[in-house]
Formats: structure tokens, sequence, C-alpha cells
């Protein structure tokens, strides 16, 4: 056995820090600890609340298909924490022991292996067990390494799992299928895999932040229907997405959502989005035309820099340029927003506050072949504020023959009758009918 005197600095940050798994044990490191080697294993040794545990940090042996020990130096192995590039080039199979526990640092540890395709574990284990070379948690409730050198084309995650580590750099895998376990809520970290199709089951309501960040061969997106938030850089740089349709569930669209997905042709946003993150589609180079539901209130920073679409918006969505001072560049938002007027005084109101809608006069009188327009009170914060500007609203007629209304809400009578006319704010939906008496 050697002995070597090592100083530990900041344990190395985990890539999936963001996750929590049910079940972490953790080991504060002395700042300066003893290296112990055995058998190509080199480790460390900890002092904790249930005593002395051993913890791998890195294998230099000759071994391919690698069984981990039960103890070394007769103590028990409970981590492995590999941090140098030795690891990664040779392991292609692993066998974990009774005695090593379900980490984080387990979990990131393993992922490293760029040659591993199999997992497996001692049946008497108590935290952890392997289905198929996968590792999961015992009652398979977190789904904790995808080797990435495991060759299946597709696979299904059991619908068990509860929170998934995800498929990461893995470059055979596919098609997945997410797990449709009624607590599962988060499909995430597949980037810079091969994946071509992605499953996603209805109980999941987002996609969470760099989700799908770099899978360059990324093509098609089954939704489930019930998303309601794109995370954060989710689709970031899926070269080979290239139409793309919304779920109806979306309603926001978070910052660099589709960034340099130079291959996407057109996208349909859902009708109820409030809301685009900055660069969403900058740099999306293919993207040809692009229309902004009208329930959209507010864009955020060049969210189409660099993408040369036709963009159809509704008039309300003002641009405001936003000069940076260090670098002198000019970036635009827009925002919705309402001119309310009262006592003949305009003012401009974000269109984000409107708190309901109403009629001005519920019946309306107007001569055949004569003009009326049609005022709408508008509350904001639940507070009256005057009358609304009529670029937020939408007008309708349930019949023409008798009177039309325009875009700005004047209506012409036409003949004798009475019709209704609806009144709708485009960005909530919110609506209200006025009955027209034509004379």
């Amino acid at each position: 056995m050697k002995k070597t005197i090592i100083t530990w600095g900041l344990v190395s940050a985990l890539a999936l820090s963001t996750v929590t798994s049910p079940v972490v044990s953790t080991v504060s490191f002395a700042e300066e600890a003893v290296e112990l080697e055995e058998n190509g294993f080199h480790y460390i040794v900890n002092e904790g609340a249930s005593g002395r545990t051993a913890c791998i940090h890195y294998y230099d042996g000759p071994e391919e298909k690698l069984s981990v020990p039960d103890t070394l130096g007769g103590i028990p192995v409970t981590e492995i924490r590999f941090n140098g590039i030795q690891n990664r080039d040779k392991i292609t199979e692993i066998n974990l022991p009774k005695s090593m526990v379900a980490t984080e640092p387990l979990y990131t540890s393993l992922s490293y292996l760029k040659h591993l395709s199999t997992i497996t574990v001692a049946d008497d284990n108590p935290e952890l067990t392997a289905k198929d070379g996968v590792l999961f948690t015992k009652d398979f409730s977190v789904l904790a390494v995808y080797p990435v050198a495991k060759t299946d084309a597709s696979y299904t995650e059991p619908d068990t799992v509860k929170m998934s580590y995800g498929f990461s750099s893995n470059r055979y895998l596919k098609e997945v299928t997410f797990s449709s376990n009624e607590k599962y809520t988060v499909p995430g970290l597949c980037g810079f895999s091969s994946i071509e199709k992605a499953i996603i089951p209805p109980n999941v309501t987002k996609i969470d932040e760099s989700a799908f960040e770099s899978c360059a061969n990324l093509k098609e997106i089954q939704w489930g229907g019930n998303e309601t938030r794109i995370g954060l850089n989710a689709f970031y740089n899926c070269g080979s997405l290239t139409d793309v349709t919304l779920p109806e569930s979306v309603t926001e669209l978070s910052a660099y959502a589709f960034f340099s997905c130079k291959g996407l042709k057109s996208i349909k946003l859902p009708s109820g989005l409030t809301s685009i993150g900055g660069h969403a589609f900058a740099y999306a180079t293919s993207l040809e035309k692009i229309t902004i539901p009208d329930s959209v209130l507010k864009i955020g920073y060049s969210a189409f820099s660099h993408c040369k679409a036709k963009i159809k918006k509704a008039p309300y969505l003002k641009k405001i340029a936003h000069k940076f001072v260090e670098t002198g560049d000019v970036s635009y938002t827009y925002s919705a927003k309402a001119k309310v007027t009262k006592k003949g005084k305009t003012k401009n109101y974000a269109a984000g506050n409107i708190t309901g809608i109403k009629a001005n006069k519920k019946t309306v009188n107007v001569k055949k072949g004569k003009n009326t327009a049609l005022k709408t009170v508008v509350f904001i914060n639940k507070k009256k504020k005057g009358t609304l500007d009529s670029s937020i609203l939408s007008y309708s007629s349930d019949n023409k023959s008798v009177a039309k209304v325009t875009k700005k809400g004047v209506v012409r009578g036409l003949k004798k009758g009475t019709v209704k006319i609806r009144i709708k704010l485009r960005t909530t939906g919110e609506s209200y009918q006025v009955k027209v008496r034509v004379k």
C-alpha cells in the first residue's frame, strides 16, 4: 500500500448540482489528506459520524471491466469522486459494491467515463441498483447514470422515475421517452447527446434549463401538451430542428430558448404565450417568418437578433431601445402598452396590469348609414382608469348585414335590426358584448 500526502482544494463542481437526489450522502474533506493506493485504486480515508470510510478519487490499474471492492485497507468504500483523465479512456464496465452510497459526485464521476457502457450493482446494496446497465436509486425513483457509451438506439424511462440525471453526451441514443410518473416534471440534461426524437409525456409541465442544449441531431419533439415553460437555453444550438409547433399550454419562452437553431425555418407560437425572453431566436438564421400572438406582453433583449425572419406582431407592442454605455451598442425590447384616456388626457399603462374591461354603454343606438364609436372602460390593477384605446381590442359583429364594425371599434349601421358586437381584449381573451340597434 502506497501513501502520499495530498492537499485538497475545493471539491470539483458538480455538473448536476441543481438537481437534488432523494438519497444523497455528503462527506467533508480535510484540507490535507493521506492518499492511499491499493490495486490501482487511489483513495483517501474520511472520518464521519458513522466512522471511517474510503473515497476513491482515481483508478490507474489495468482493468477495463472494473469491480470496485467493498473495502480498501479494511475500510468500507462508500464514494467515488473520479478527478483525473486517467479513468476516462479505459473503463467500459463497472460493478459497484454493497458499501457504495447514492451521491451526486458518484453520478457525475461515472458520467465522466466516456467508454462506460454498463453499470452493475451488488444485489445487497441498500441504496443503489441497476437495470439493463443503467444506474438507479434502489426504489427506481432516480435515474442516476445512463452510461455515455451505452449503445441502445432508444430508451424509455421507467414510470417509477421522478427525477432523471439525463443522457448527456451519449452518442448512440436516438430516441428517448421520458418518465410518465405524475411527480416527474423536468426532463433535462440531455445536452450534447445524439438524440433525434424526444417524447415528452403529459405529466411534464416545463422543459428545464439547458435540457437539450447542443443536441445537434434533435429533429423532432413530441410534446406532452401540458408544458407551460420552456427554460433558459432549453434548445440552444439544436441545429437540426426545422419546424416547431409549441403546445398551446406554453405561456413563457425563456431567454436563449432557441438561440442559434440555424436550421429552424418555422415556429408556431401558442395563443396564450405572454413573454419571449432575450435572444430567444437570435442567430436562428433560417427562420423565415414568425407571428407573435396577441397574448404576448413582453419581448426581451434582442430576441430576434441576427434573424432575418419577418416578424408580425400586434401594434401595441412598442419597441424600446436600450443603449449600453460601456460599448455603445443598442439592443431592443418590446413591451405591450395600453393607451387610456380620462377627461381628455391620455396615459400609457403596461397591458399586463389590465385587470378588467366592461362596456361604457351596454346598448347603443345608431341610425342606418351612420357611424358610432364604441368605448371600453378599463380597470388597471382593479381601479377604474378611463376608456381603453382600440389597438389592444378586437371587434366582431354577429350579423354583418345589419351592422359592421371596424378594427378601431367604429360601428356602421347598414339596415334596421339588432346585432351583438363582441369586444375582446387581445392580450388575455377577456370579452364582453354590446347590443347595437340600427334604426
